[in-house]
């Protein structure tokens, strides 16, 4: 019977204790397995948060720096300012041109001295009719004109040029009386003016029968 007892084997409880604490440890792997996962999920999506704060702050830059390409500009323009100051410490040589200016002004506009006036009728007056009570008669007609800048006049019956075909030499201002051929259906008349200087200048008048 001594033989019997140490046949018995005391090592079989020992092995289920460990069999025990087996099925623990995987339950604790799981659970940092999941902590894990949790973890990144969070550290993704902080990530992700800052890669739009990100774009956000680019593009906040970017629309900035569009502003400040168009800021220098007037920078420029001012740093220029400083340029035209020289120029004011120079004023005073170009004063005195303009002074000379004015002067040459008054200069020009009297400089050019008044054009010759040729003769010129300041008025005229006449009839262009004649009343006539028959053919075979006359009838008086009486003109009278003034004149400027003539030297002489001439009184001219069927001609455009009283000085070159003349009935007679007249005043440069006077009231004339002629008489009109009432024979004639109508006649030119005309009365010619001379400067100094040889113009002429002509007054014209077709007088018709009545």
């Amino acid at each position: 019977m001594s033989d019997d007892t140490p046949t018995e084997r005391f090592d079989a409880p020992t092995e289920p204790l460990p069999e025990a604490g087996t099925p623990e440890a995987p339950a604790t792997k799981a659970d940092d397995d999941g902590q894990k996962r949790g973890m990144l999920i969070a550290l993704l999506a902080i990530a992700g948060a800052i890669l739009v704060a990100l774009i956000v702050l680019i593009v906040v830059l970017l629309s900035s720096g569009g502003t400040n390409d168009a800021g220098p500009t007037p920078e420029f323009t001012t740093t220029e300012s400083p340029t035209p100051t020289p120029t004011e410490a120079e004023s005073p040589e170009p004063s005195d041109e303009p002074s000379e200016e004015p002067s040459e002004e008054p200069s020009a506009t009297a400089a050019p001295p008044p054009p010759p006036q040729s003769p010129s009728f300041a008025t005229f007056n006449g009839p262009n009719k004649a009343t006539c009570p028959d053919t075979s008669s006359s009838v008086a007609i009486t003109w009278s004109w003034s004149s400027s800048n003539a030297t002489g006049a001439w009184f001219g019956i069927g001609t455009n040029n009283a000085k070159a075909e003349p009935f007679e030499s007249v005043p440069t201002t006077a009231t004339y009386t002629f008489n009109y051929q009432c024979s004639e259906a109508s006649q030119i008349y005309t009365v010619t003016l001379e400067d100094s200087s040889g113009r002429l200048t002509h007054k014209t008048v077709t007088v018709t029968r009545d």
